[in-house]
């Protein structure tokens, strides 16, 4: 594989991450804090064919179809169990996370705490779970001879705290977790709030009014993914567009340098491929998600049964993926970024999707309990 390039996406002003959930009740729209692994992938596509002449906000050249295909590819991901997986150029694109930046050089990467990480003051503390023996429960959908007692204190805080380097060599190899208060997540986001009118292509009726929820970055803060390129000099820094909001990003690519940091490590040498870590689980580790996880209905139902215990915070819905004969597109449910999962056993899950971990779905990582 190429050379790993890091990409990073500083706004310029606000940005709307549209979700399923944006208009639920009709008067409300608020953004998702992370772009969609399918928005990362549009930019990126969308961004190559305008450096290269092939596409402008109004005009489309000639040699569009040939030359378009050959960078960008052939793929046009309807759905994400498409079998089309062809991107051109590119080759992979990790989870999106949140990069530290240090006069325009990265300092440090930030990804979502875990699920099993809760907050006392200042303190970050991990919690497990017991295990009641003599008991019948009804989990996972099942009847199981045990009970599971979390040991989470339900008067703790929920962790709103994006961990860095420090953070992730003390979750995985042990040791008191490090706090950083520049790493809360209200001093990474800026929320803003506005009013908005609806119009025609909303669910809002026309002229309705309703709030929206836009965001920022704090000063300092960027986006980041990692990608492979078969040719690292097709993409150039820039100003690029996100999303159906067109939120406008400055773009600045650069090859990784070697780094100390846990998760980019992984990231970069493949450890996070949730179908080959969930075949090699054992009793004795946990699995934590680095990005959203899509699964099929047989291979949720497997996945659930493998686990004998996981934390999850709610389920993400997209409606980004999938379209239908009514132009609107069907919901697709997903198990969020810092789920974790206590593995009973190993589990070879029959999903065959070659599109969701290429663009940054389905990462999971596996560690010691």
């Amino acid at each position: 594989m190429s050379k790993a390039l890091l990409i990073t996406f500083t706004p310029i002003n606000k940005f709307f991450f549209g979700s399923s959930f944006s208009f639920g009740e009709g008067f409300y729209a608020e953004s998702l804090k992370f772009p969609q692994p399918t928005t990362v992938l549009g930019c990126i596509r969308n961004t190559i064919l305008i450096q290269n002449g092939l596409l402008s906000p109004t005009t489309i050249t000639d040699s569009f179809s040939d030359k378009a295909k050959e960078l960008t590819g052939s793929s046009i991901v309807e759905r994400l169990d498409d079998s089309d997986d062809n991107f051109g150029v590119i080759e992979k694109i990790s989870p999106a996370f949140i990069v530290r930046l240090k006069e325009n050089s990265s300092e440090d990467f930030l990804f979502p705490a875990p699920a099993d990480v809760m907050q006392d003051g200042n303190s970050l503390i991990p919690f497990g779970y017991d295990v009641k023996t003599n008991a019948m429960s009804n989990y996972s959908e099942r009847k199981v001879e045990y009970a599971i007692l979390s040991k989470r204190n339900p008067k703790l805080h929920k962790v709103g705290y994006f961990g860095g380097k420090e953070f992730w060599e003390a979750y995985m190899f042990g040791g008191v977790l490090p706090h950083n208060p520049d790493y809360e997540e209200e001093n990474i986001f800026i929320r803003y709030t506005s009013v908005g009118i609806g119009r025609e292509d909303r669910v809002t009726k026309e002229g309705m009014f309703y709030t929206k929820i836009d965001y920022s970055l704090k000063k300092n803060f960027a986006f980041g993914i990692i990608l492979w390129l078969n040719e690292n000099s097709i993409l150039k820094d820039g100003v690029v567009i996100f999303g159906g909001e067109q939120s406008t990003f400055n773009m600045r690519v650069s090859v990784l340098k070697d780094t100390s940091h846990p998760l980019i490590n992984m990231i970069i040498n493949d450890q996070c491929n949730m179908l080959n870590n969930l075949k090699s689980c054992t009793n004795e580790e946990k699995l934590f998600a680095l990005s959203p996880i899509v699964l099929d209905k047989d291979s949720n139902f497997q996945f659930a049964r493998a686990m004998k215990h996981r934390i999850v915070k709610g389920m993400q819905v997209t409606r980004m993926i999938r379209r239908t004969k009514a132009l609107k597109s069907e919901a697709i449910s997903m198990i969020p970024a810092g789920s974790v999962f206590y593995s009973k056993e190993p589990v070879c899950l029959g999903l065959n999707w070659p599109i969701p971990h290429k663009i940054g779905y389905n990462y999971l990582i596996k560690t010691g309990r």
